[in-house]
């Protein structure tokens, strides 16, 4: 069989789902807080949830790197915590290896967490400026992507693309005087457009 190189372009817009995780917050000259996290993502909210990616694809197999604008709010903070967001954002970069499979991608992927935080604990605040050329961004963890979607086509190149995927991700991030590990397990719907094949 020969090759058959098809490159494609993806965005799409989505939701996402947190499951309770473990959340620890250290802080030099404090105890540390320790909870079970339950987080809000917001995604219709400026800054949008949303998803791109860049796609090659050899006959039934593919690789790509996908770029995925996740946010985290925690609800129920206790009390030493006044904010506590990863809200521009919880940011998933992947690269993944794909599989066409009777009409439908299956896709599993390895990547980083690229957050920038925001928070307030004991009153003090987190420096958003830090980080990659100061805007307040960190690469803080691994990241694992597991998905499924479907291409629908439309006209010509274009088709509309939905997908749903779980993801994994463990970042630690900065706060006043210490830092937060925070562990992320994620389900996700997502849908938009793609230019390719």
């Amino acid at each position: 069989m020969s090759a058959q190189i098809i490159w494609s372009f993806d965005f799409s817009l989505g939701a996402a789902i947190n499951i309770p995780m473990p959340l620890k917050i250290s802080q030099q000259g404090y105890p540390d807080i320790k909870l079970i996290a339950h987080y809000y993502s917001e995604p219709f909210t400026s800054p949008l949830y949303w998803d791109w990616r860049f796609s090659r694809w050899n006959n039934n197999k593919g690789w790509e790197f996908e770029a995925i604008h996740h946010k985290l709010y925690l609800a129920q903070k206790p009390a030493d915590v006044q904010q506590f967001s990863i809200s521009h954002g919880m940011n998933l970069l992947y690269i993944n290896r794909g599989w066409r499979i009777k009409q439908f991608d299956y896709k599993l992927g390895v990547g980083v967490a690229l957050t920038h935080p925001e928070n307030r604990i004991r009153t003090l605040e987190n420096n958003q400026h830090g980080g990659i050329f100061g805007k307040g961004y960190h690469i803080s963890g691994p990241a694992l992507n597991l998905a499924v979607g479907k291409h629908i086509h439309i006209w010509r190149r274009l088709y509309l693309n939905s997908e749903a995927k779980m993801t994994v991700a463990y970042a630690r991030v900065p706060v006043a005087l210490g830092h937060a590990d925070v562990f992320n397990l994620s389900l996700h719907l997502a849908a938009g457009l793609g230019l390719g094949g």
